[in-house]
């Protein structure tokens, strides 16, 4: 029987796959170490070298073939090294999954110029940067899982976010569409509100994040908070042939947010209140 869950064979490049400070794992650690441990060769791309050399080593421990990546892929030059670098190791691509991403931004009327050129480079070109590289070498086909948001449909106060992860949704149609025929499959995983080491570590407090942590499992169905591995696991199954006749989807990983839970910044919002308190007047 073919074990459809097997990546034995295939090569990965993960970016923003390193390790992040702190007890909590990172969407691109989790990737990283779930994609090896179902036997993929994985690229560990990422602009700290410690922090892909330490998933390598994590990886590694765990009986996975890995290399580190040094790379800043907001610039096509270190994209275009960086899949060379790969392709000079191993030969070929098999699986891109473009994870890495920033929080920061404002709304539209705070919005800064050259932060959101720089939100935009990281969120968006990135992507785009690494799945034009990428193509050429997925010689034998392959798939490609890009990383959003629910902050797509849910719009959070980082108008940069929103635009940068709706265009890499946008971006997953257009491969799926074009490359098809070359038997590149494209995909999206829209996490909800998981709790990874980026959430943690912009955690005032550690009181502060039990709360957040606690606030976010409120706002699903299922009685738990969700975690990097479950959205690890999404990609995994978009990366492999289990989903071999799939392209051009968008799997949503929230818990059941979506059905109970508003977005929590407009709950936030004064104007809501102030609606809420005049009969509904903005």
């Amino acid at each position: 029987m073919i074990d459809r869950y097997s990546l034995d064979g295939k090569v990965a490049i993960v970016t923003g796959g390193g390790v992040s400070p702190g007890d909590v794992a990172s969407i691109g650690e989790a990737t990283c170490r779930l994609l090896a441990e179902r036997g993929a060769r994985i690229a560990v791309v990422d602009i700290n070298a410690d922090a892909a050399a330490a998933c390598v080593a994590r990886i590694e421990s765990e009986g996975g073939k890995a290399m580190a990546v040094l790379a800043d892929v907001s610039s096509e030059g270190d994209c275009r090294r960086a899949v060379q670098e790969v392709i000079d190791r191993w030969g070929i691509v098999s699986i891109l999954v473009n994870n890495v991403a920033i929080v920061g931004g404002a709304v539209v009327t705070k919005t800064e110029v050259g932060d959101f050129d720089h939100q935009l480079a990281v969120n968006l070109k990135s992507a785009v940067l690494m799945a034009k590289h990428v193509i050429p070498a997925m010689t034998e086909g392959g798939s490609i899982v890009n990383v959003s948001s629910i902050a797509v449909v849910l719009p959070t106060w980082s108008l940069s976010y929103s635009v940068a992860k709706g265009g890499m949704e946008a971006m997953t149609a257009h491969i799926a569409i074009q490359y098809g025929p070359d038997r590149i499959r494209c995909n999206t995983v829209r996490p909800g509100e998981v709790w990874t080491s980026m959430v943690a570590r912009h955690s005032p407090t550690p009181e502060m994040a039990d709360k957040i942590r606690d606030d976010r499992a409120r706002r699903a169905t299922l009685p738990r908070p969700g975690d990097a591995w479950d959205v690890a696991g999404a990609i995994a199954f978009f990366a492999g042939d289990e989903s071999s006749w799939v392209t051009g989807q968008t799997m949503t990983v929230d818990g059941g947010g979506a059905f109970i839970g508003p977005n929590p910044d407009w709950l936030n919002h004064p104007s809501y209140w102030k609606a809420s308190r005049s009969g509904g007047k903005l």
